[in-house]
């Protein structure tokens, strides 16, 4: 019994050294635990993402973010079709046919007269005329235009008499330089087509006359110096 009893005691006596020997390694490496359980992977908050820039994704967002980046199918800016063109030239006649049609309204006299009844039948035969080719008369440029047109209107319909008359001729003279211009430097370079380039051409020579004749009355009146 006493044999038994020792063999016992020395059993019990060695598990516990064995024991305290594990914990003892546990206590030595604080960290083994911790890094074989599920937060071994985690990521570090500190860390600083990988930085995806040149991405597909990110080359389709600075297109979009970009005001400056044309839209699909947006012609670049400055080019013009050709029913372009002849939509800007029916856009400035329908301008000077409405101006020519206030002019008379404010019964304006003499040779202000004979020119705003010159302007108002040859404007109005040409704005037929481009009718037959087909123009564009809803583009940004035409709509620009005859907002333009229609302000200007409202300025001079402030005024009236000797004023009226003087501030009309001064407007057409500017209106038809400004016209011009945009005949020689925009639109008979966009005409490819034979008929179209004839009728820019017939409209420029048009124009031509009428500042010609705008500029000897507008001396006569002592209006604007161009």
């Amino acid at each position: 019994m006493n044999h038994a009893l020792k063999l016992s005691l020395a059993i019990s006596i060695a598990m516990l050294a064995l024991a305290g020997c594990k914990r003892d390694e546990n206590d030595a490496n604080p960290d083994s635990t911790a890094l074989s359980g599920p937060q071994a992977n985690a990521p570090d908050p500190t860390e600083k993402p990988a930085d995806t820039t040149g991405t597909t994704g990110d080359a389709t967002s600075a297109v979009a973010n970009d005001p400056a980046a044309p839209a699909a199918g947006v012609p670049a800016a400055g080019a013009l079709t050709q029913a372009d063109a002849v939509g800007l030239v029916g856009a400035v006649d329908k301008h000077e046919v409405a101006a020519a049609e206030q002019a008379k309204s404010k019964k304006v006299t003499g040779e202000v007269a004979q020119y705003a009844d010159m302007l108002h039948r040859e404007h109005s035969k040409n704005l037929e005329a481009g009718k037959k080719l087909n123009p564009n008369e809803s583009s940004p440029e035409v709509t620009a235009l005859e907002e333009k047109g229609r302000s200007d209107l409202s300025t001079l319909d402030q005024k009236s008499g000797k004023e009226y008359e003087k501030a009309y001729v001064d407007a057409m003279v500017k209106g038809h330089q400004d016209a011009l211009t945009l005949i020689d430097t925009r639109l008979l370079p966009a005409a490819t087509d034979d008929n179209v380039r004839a009728f820019l051409t017939a409209s420029r020579e048009h124009v031509a006359m009428h500042l010609e004749r705008g500029r000897a009355l507008q001396g006569k009146l002592g209006g604007a110096a161009q």
